[in-house]
């Protein structure tokens, strides 16, 4: 009886392996189809082991975060920075195959922790939308919801990201709902924003990001004539030329995405046009 058990326990290991080996064969192929589809935009907000620090709605494991992204690196995505997949956007400047941009919304100091280390580790790079008036606070905006505390990074640390590499773009001062606040306070919350990240790092901050991904056409007005080149939104979907560029749609990862979902939303989108 414990030979036939052996057995058995044998056969299913080599049945799952046979599976697992097939799907991840099947995906490279599959990817390998795509060309000139367009730029798809990934969506991240916390990357953090602690189930304290809020719901897999908005974080994810470190160790999912480190299996998406060396999947990305086998099979032959390239990881290219908000700038250059909007200069193909709107000039159609060359981009590799398969280009990708990683994104995180608010700035919680677990980037910083966990997932820099990981992008270091591929050579990745990734834009980060900061909401100004925190930095090296919490989420005010959460906890007056009565949702957990997060720390956010300091100017130290965006400092060292940024000599890495990594880019960042603004998302308001305070983190409000911009459609539900006086356009004064909307107008006043994004040109700010862009100031104080220009102030600091003495150079222009091009990029933008809706909290929320609340916005109107009276708000995107505001963010044009602010000076932002493009504004990232909360729609999914991927980004083809000639899209308008202060709507572009991004994938949002979460923590409940299991890897085989993972895999099977970048190939959705791969499959359709913008």
């Amino acid at each position: 009886m414990k030979r036939i058990l052996f057995i058995s326990l044998l056969a299913a290991i080599a049945i799952a392996s046979i599976v697992t080996v097939g799907w991840f064969t099947a995906s490279r192929v599959t990817f390998a189809d795509y060309r000139e589809r367009g730029v798809i935009i990934l969506m991240y907000h916390k990357v953090n082991p602690d189930w304290k620090t809020g719901g897999l709605g908005l974080r994810v494991p470190p160790r999912e975060f480190d299996w998406q992204m060396h999947f990305l690196k086998e099979n032959g995505f390239h990881v290219v920075s908000l700038n250059e997949a909007v200069d193909y956007l709107e000039y159609g400047k060359p981009l590799p195959e398969k280009p990708i941009v990683i994104t995180f919304d608010d700035g919680y100091r677990d980037n910083y922790y966990y997932a820099f280390p990981i992008l270091k580790k591929y050579g990745f790079r990734a834009t980060i939308f900061i909401i100004t008036g925190i930095v090296g606070k919490t989420n005010e905006w959460d906890e007056r919801e009565g949702k957990p505390t997060n720390y956010m990074l300091t100017w130290q640390q965006i400092d060292e990201m940024a000599k890495y590499g990594i880019e960042f773009g603004a998302h308001t001062v305070n983190h409000p709902r911009l459609t539900k606040v006086p356009l004064t306070v909307a107008e006043k919350e994004i040109v700010d924003s862009k100031k104080m990240l220009e102030e600091h790092f003495k150079r222009p901050i091009k990029y933008f990001c809706y909290p929320y991904g609340l916005y109107n056409d009276q708000i995107i007005k505001i963010v044009k004539k602010a000076g932002f080149r493009a504004a990232t939104t909360t729609k999914l979907g991927i980004n083809t030329k000639g899209v308008d560029l202060y709507q572009l749609k991004r994938v949002r990862v979460t923590g409940h995405m299991s890897r085989r979902q993972f895999v099977e939303q970048l190939e959705k989108y791969l499959r359709e046009r913008a």
